[in-house]
């Protein structure tokens, strides 16, 4: 069968890919600047119909494994193959000397890269949409939680500056009686004002104990060390700020928490990891389903799936010398939640 391969250098902006087409000779077939428009990317896609239509295969070799690019290329029946940017640049010492480089000679050293060595390339295997669907929303989930530590971090060092009580009564800034408690009570003077009554009134309303209440309230009233007036302003501000976007990360954490829960419960392979540690709750286990995909022939062994996750480590042997070292190149999420699993077995 006739096939082209087409080297696609997409840019990061998504506003123009530079995409080469060589046929397995190594002949130019075509060279063009497809545009990130409805315009550019439908004349793209008759072209690929076109080749289609005359019997061509067509494969394709991109530096993504996911994007708008990519689903495109996989609509139109294109084979795409995804490379690793540390791989391509290594590559790009085949064909030049010096270090220049542009977006027409990196389509063209991705098309020959795909020619010469597709057997040692693995093809993209594309997961159902439901599957899709679950990985973007527990990464997106992911993205988050970390948001939500940085805030949570900058809350924490914010308030270590002129104001530690709060860290010291409540211990957990994210919980709803923290994020309540902080508006109204943003600086030392404020907690001085603060009377008894109050705040059992506020302790009642987030169900505390009696003992608890009178608890926090002997070390809210405990005395503090003075703290220039300019600096508690200053302070004070950046605090309700923080406040107020932590609650609403913490918020949207746990709505997005719930979603995958109930997104996965949805999918079949819920019923299999239900005798798992945490297969009945929390979002390890759809992460890692997520993250392992339902595309048949994905993973060639097991030792193919650990290397992707990042749990061997990687030997660098030389004559009597051999180095173990940690494994940096792998798929971050699945590694995050591999490694939270055993956690959650734990428990």
């Amino acid at each position: 069968m006739k096939r082209y391969y087409l080297g696609v250098d997409w840019d990061w902006g998504d506003e123009m890919h530079a995409v080469w087409v060589s046929d397995k000779a190594g002949k130019k077939v075509a060279e063009m600047e497809v545009k990130q428009t409805l315009e550019g990317m439908s004349g793209f896609g008759r072209w690929l119909y076109e080749r289609k239509g005359e019997g061509i295969d067509l494969w394709a070799a991109i530096e993504r494994p996911e994007g708008r690019i990519v689903d495109f290329l996989l609509d139109h029946e294109v084979v795409v193959y995804p490379i690793n940017p540390k791989a391509l640049d290594r590559v790009r010492d085949r064909f030049r000397m010096s270090q220049s480089k542009s977006d027409p000679f990196d389509a063209w050293v991705l098309a020959e890269f795909l020619r010469t060595d597709h057997a040692h390339l693995m093809a993209l295997l594309p997961n159902s949409e439901k599957a899709q669907e679950l990985k973007m929303m527990t990464r997106d989930h992911h993205r988050l939680g970390r948001h939500q530590t940085r805030l949570l971090n900058q809350l924490t060092a914010t308030l270590k500056e002129y104001y530690p009580r709060p860290l010291e009564v409540f211990g957990n800034l994210s919980s709803q009686v923290a994020l309540d408690f902080l508006p109204g009570y943003p600086t030392p003077r404020a907690l001085c004002e603060l009377k008894q009554k109050r705040w059992r009134n506020f302790a009642r309303l987030h169900r505390l104990r009696e003992a608890r209440t009178g608890e926090l309230w002997e070390e809210l009233k405990s005395p503090q060390l003075p703290i220039p007036e300019h600096v508690v302003r200053a302070k004070a501000w950046l605090v309700r700020v923080l406040v107020e976007q932590l609650g609403v990360a913490v918020r949207a954490v746990e709505e997005y928490r719930e979603e995958v829960e109930r997104f996965f419960a949805s999918m079949p392979a819920a019923e299999l990891t239900k005798k798992l540690p945490g297969g009945k709750s929390g979002t390890t286990l759809p992460a890692l389903w997520a993250e392992l995909g339902d595309a048949q022939g994905r993973w060639e062994s097991f030792k193919h799936l650990q290397a992707q996750a990042g749990t061997v480590p990687v030997t660098k042997r030389s004559g009597k010398s051999q180095i173990v070292c940690f494994r940096f190149a792998c798929n971050k999420h699945m590694r995050y939640a591999v490694y939270w699993l055993p956690l959650v077995a734990l428990r």
